[in-house]
């Protein structure tokens, strides 16, 4: 059993453990079992994460468990000896920036948790829409993008050149057609025909080497290439050259995180300025001159 990924967390939950789960012998909580000591400071039983171990075997916890402990004394002793030499300034801004830590975790917990009661995260296609077309300049192309029907076969499947006749054809009896053969022998059917993908990604998957992107969309619906594995077939149904505004559906996932941050960023703006002015007419905090 490899725990090797469990160590590697062992740091923050010691630096938890010496905020929570450590305590002095007057400080005991009611029904702990100690299970280690450095000093004053006591490392208790459950205070050892368990979820980490679920599953595993008896043997595998116990070391696990081991560990776990050992590692903390390790730790709590250069703590204690870091204590003794460092300066108290030093350890004043430690306990400061632990303060900001905890206080910036409590403020960020407390924001989410009314960010998931109270945000609105329904976005209508409408304000998506407008959104597009008012910042259109925005959303040119990086890539060229194509809707294709992709197709990769073994160089031993039969009828090879009846799918190349089936592919390149309009009809919809000889797709359908296409279709039974591929579910039959295609390595790879994947139809693209209702939404984009990077062009790149198309020729990634292919033995293909195509030097002018921009010119081989403008003339060729169809790309062919093979290896000693497969025949790939492509049909090119629609393309979009790099440069150009990209389609509304290429980018209405990117638009409606933007709207929906925007959104959340106008939320916490709110919620701050409430809570301060709250603050302020029931005169709970003073600023002195």
């Amino acid at each position: 059993m490899n725990f090797e990924p469990t160590y590697k967390l062992a740091g923050i939950l010691l630096f938890l453990a010496l905020l929570a789960g450590c305590k002095t012998p007057g400080e005991s909580p009611v029904g702990k079992t100690p299970v280690a000591r450095v000093g004053e400071t006591y490392l208790y039983r459950e205070d050892i994460p368990s979820n980490f171990v679920t599953g595993t075997s008896e043997e595998d916890s116990v070391k696990y468990v081991e560990h776990f402990i050992r590692q903390w004394v390790g730790q709590q002793l250069i703590v204690q000896k870091a204590r003794l030499y460092l300066p108290q300034e030093t350890l004043d801004d430690i306990e400061k920036q632990v303060q900001k830590m905890r206080d910036d975790l409590m403020v960020y917990r407390y924001e989410q948790e009314l960010i998931f009661q109270k945000l609105d995260t329904v976005v209508e296609d409408t304000l998506v829409e407008k959104f597009y077309n008012d910042h259109s300049e925005l959303f040119a192309l990086k890539n060229n993008i194509v809707k294709v029907i992709f197709i990769k076969i073994p160089v031993s499947a039969p009828n090879l050149s009846q799918v190349r006749r089936w592919y390149r054809s309009n009809r919809e009896s000889d797709l359908k057609k296409l279709e039974n053969y591929c579910y039959q022998y295609a390595m790879k059917f994947d139809d693209f025909e209702d939404h984009w993908v990077s062009f790149d990604f198309i020729l990634d998957q292919t033995p293909a080497k195509v030097t002018n992107q921009e010119r081989f969309l403008r003339y060729n619906p169809f790309l062919e290439a093979r290896d000693s594995v497969a025949q790939y077939f492509i049909r090119i149904n629609e393309y979009r050259l790099r440069g150009t505004t990209a389609p509304l559906e290429y980018v209405s996932g990117e638009i409606v995180r933007t709207l929906l941050n925007e959104r959340k960023m106008k939320f916490l703006r709110e919620l701050e300025n409430n809570i301060y002015f709250e603050a302020l007419n029931g005169k709970k905090f003073e600023i002195y001159k």
